[in-house]
């Protein structure tokens, strides 16, 4: 049973690869991030009050090991953690202070450059990769809707598990990538297949779309996959203190800020201390993340997986 998240909330976790956690650390302690945030920003000459100095769509700082950033450990963002990849699994255990929290991005906008994708340029890709575990989109500002939230591809991480199925070799970020965009519904979202190649065929053919009319077809529409789920692209939207937690394979991507308000969070990933196992003996001692990966590969409980990793050279060491 989860500890922090209700059932409704882990169901909706397997059924669309992410789920809002509100109020996973104090919202002060998220204010207080931002304001070192602005801190930093003021020494590349960004200043808080003068929206004049916002001229970059995009500002990325580095990692940072700030004491700032231990305010935001909670019992309820560790255990929410812990109940998507199973108790004493989480790599950093019950405590995120003293700890990097990942790369910062404050968006200013309005048009905010970047594509669609799954994170981990930092290993190879494997269909138990312990690497990421999950990823968690910190907000340190109120994000409304049009205010440049994450825009989460919902039942994206049934395609990459389908993918990296077959790569038993591993691949590495971008080759999985493209991998994945030959599916027809992805192609199509990030703008590689031909007009005419249409998955929605029974919508009139237009002429080239603005970025916002190309995404809204796939915000108000859901698209069924043959395989027996649904896609859709959702705006996530949050308050300082909100967690955004995604499958370690769902697509993402940046929106436009389209209000002139400062978005301000974080990606950090949440690794598990070893490969996801995905022939436990026991089918109730898989984590939800592991369960969601036999699923997508059609698995029920008791049946086995065949997939097995073929290490290559330099393979990682866990």
């Amino acid at each position: 049973m989860p500890k922090v998240l209700t059932e409704e909330q882990v169901q909706h976790f397997i059924d669309k690869g992410w789920v809002k956690i509100e109020n996973a650390y104090p919202r002060d302690a998220a204010l207080n991030v931002q304001e070192f945030l602005w801190d930093e920003l003021a020494k590349r000459g960004i200043q808080k009050e003068d929206s004049g100095t916002w001229t970059e769509p995009v500002v990325r700082l580095g990692n940072y090991v700030h004491p700032v950033m231990d305010g935001l450990n909670s019992e309820r963002l560790t255990g929410a953690i812990e109940d998507l990849l199973g108790e004493g699994r989480w790599e950093s255990g019950k405590d995120m202070t003293g700890v990097m929290w990942g790369g910062y991005i404050i968006n200013f906008g309005p048009e905010v450059p970047g594509g669609w994708h799954y994170d981990g340029s930092h290993f190879r890709h494997y269909l138990d990769s312990w690497e990421q575990g999950l990823l968690l989109v910190c907000l340190f500002s109120s994000v409304k809707k049009g205010g440049s939230g994450t825009l989460v591809a919902e039942g994206s991480h049934n395609i990459v598990a389908n993918m990296l199925a077959q790569h038993p070799e591993g691949l590495g970020l971008g080759e999985a990538i493209r991998e994945c965009n030959k599916h027809p519904w992805l192609a199509e979202l990030v703008g590689k297949k031909p007009v005419s190649d249409d998955i929605y065929a029974d919508e009139p053919k237009q002429e080239k779309k603005s970025k916002k009319e190309h995404l809204a077809k796939f915000m108000d529409t859901a698209y069924e996959d043959p395989a027996g789920y649904s896609l859709r692209v959702v705006e996530s939207t949050g308050e300082p203190g909100d967690m955004i937690i995604c499958h370690p394979f769902l697509y993402h991507a940046p929106s436009d800020n389209e209000l002139g308000v400062p978005r301000f969070m974080c990606n950090r990933v949440a690794p598990t201390r070893e490969r996801m196992n995905l022939n436990r003996e026991n089918p109730a001692d898989y984590s939800v993340v592991e369960r969601m990966i036999r699923s997508s590969l059609g698995l029920q409980d008791g049946e086995p997986c065949t997939w097995e990793r073929k290490e290559i050279e330099q393979a990682e060491s866990k």
